[in-house]
């Protein structure tokens, strides 16, 4: 009877287990169903002509931001800027070469390029920036994968300096410049590329009860956690990305912002790409994009749609032809209470190093 007994009880603690457990574990750190509907969505462009509006995208040499400029050029954008590390003038190329091929308009393209490794970097695509008369679509897409730890001349890991703070960096310096032209029917967009990486590393992004938050998730050791710097830094974008979108909102309300900017986050998907290749050599990482894995082509084609989405998509998740949720940490308290943590530690630090953006940053102060 007491063998019965112990029987029972186990078997309710694996039927609970397997009813409330897995599926909870799942939705916090593996929502498979995310990435199964990605690999099948097949989206499309929405705008049907980009004519008179100015483009502009950074990582434009990357596989996503490549096809995302000509997307833009096949619709008529009247000025594509490609801002890379490297130089763009091949992506140029082709796009001229393509559309005289196929009898189309060619539009005004400027290759500039820039170090996000470093805030000097930013601060001179910011300058250069101002030279445009208009800006409708800025998209975000300079990102890098580190496989090994290394530390940026700013004195951060690389992943979190790049994918992170220059990010952050660049929308500040974007922000007052954002305009949209006069065939532009929509608000100018800004936007933040996100990825399904954030959901695995959530459980390494936890805050420290004492010192920097930005410096515990920098200073990290190799291995399992240089593995999740990408998902990290990417999270911290995010949190960045929805905290500025709030507080945007809340200046334009009082009519502090002249005019109104959308700022969302776009999750294009994943695919296998010169920044994902090194994972063909890792099991697990290949299994996890192999079951999601798409053509670049579609990933592109999602992130131009959540750049041209219009103003009630600002402060959202787009995600092919619909909005998704923050991940489940960032919707609790402690969430909030991180994000609000990341804001004024990334404003110390921009503050300290670019002085300029304090006026910016007082802007939008609420």
């Amino acid at each position: 009877m007491a063998n019965l007994g112990v029987f029972a009880v186990a078997s309710t603690l694996i039927v609970l287990l397997l009813t409330y457990g897995v599926p909870l574990f799942l939705k916090e750190y593996f929502p498979w169903q995310s990435l199964y509907k990605q690999r099948h969505g097949r989206p499309t462009v929405t705008t049907k002509s980009y004519k008179g509006r100015t483009a502009l995208i950074t990582g434009a040499n990357g596989a996503f931001g490549s096809r995302a400029a000509k997307i833009f050029a096949e619709k008529d954008v009247e000025t594509l800027v490609l801002v890379d590390v490297r130089d763009c003038s091949g992506v140029k190329e082709e796009i001229e070469k393509e559309l005289g091929e196929a009898g189309k308009p060619v539009p005004k393209i400027l290759v500039w390029q820039a170090d996000l490794m470093t805030f000097k970097g930013c601060q001179e695509l910011g300058a250069k920036a101002k030279e445009l008369e208009h800006l409708d679509h800025v998209l975000m897409t300079a990102g890098i994968l580190a496989f090994n730890r290394r530390e940026s001349p700013e004195g951060w890991e690389t992943s979190i300096q790049v994918n992170f703070l220059s990010g952050a960096l660049l929308s500040l310096l974007f922000l007052p410049l954002l305009k949209s032209s006069p065939s532009n029917p929509s608000p100018p967009v800004l936007t933040f590329v996100t990825t399904f990486g954030i959901y695995p590393s959530s459980f390494t992004m936890g805050v420290p009860k004492t010192g920097s938050y930005l410096k515990k998730l920098s200073n990290n050791k190799e291995g399992m956690e240089q593995a999740h710097q990408y998902g990290r830094s990417k999270g911290l974008l995010l949190y960045w990305a929805r905290e500025l979108a709030s507080r945007v909102s809340a200046i334009q309300a009082t009519e502090k912002l002249p005019r109104k900017v959308t700022i969302n986050s776009a999750d294009p998907g994943s695919a296998w790409t010169p920044l994902t290749n090194p994972n063909q050599a890792k099991l697990i990482p290949r299994l996890i994009m192999n079951f999601g894995a798409r053509d670049p082509q579609i990933c592109a084609t999602a992130l131009v749609n959540g750049v041209s989405a219009t103003e009630d998509a600002h402060g959202k998740i787009i995600q092919d032809f619909d909005t998704a949720d923050y991940p489940p940490f960032m919707v609790r308290k402690s969430g909030r209470a991180a994000q609000a943590r990341v804001w004024e530690e990334t404003r110390e630090e921009l503050e300290a190093k670019v002085p300029e953006v304090k006026a910016i940053f007082d802007m939008l102060d609420q």
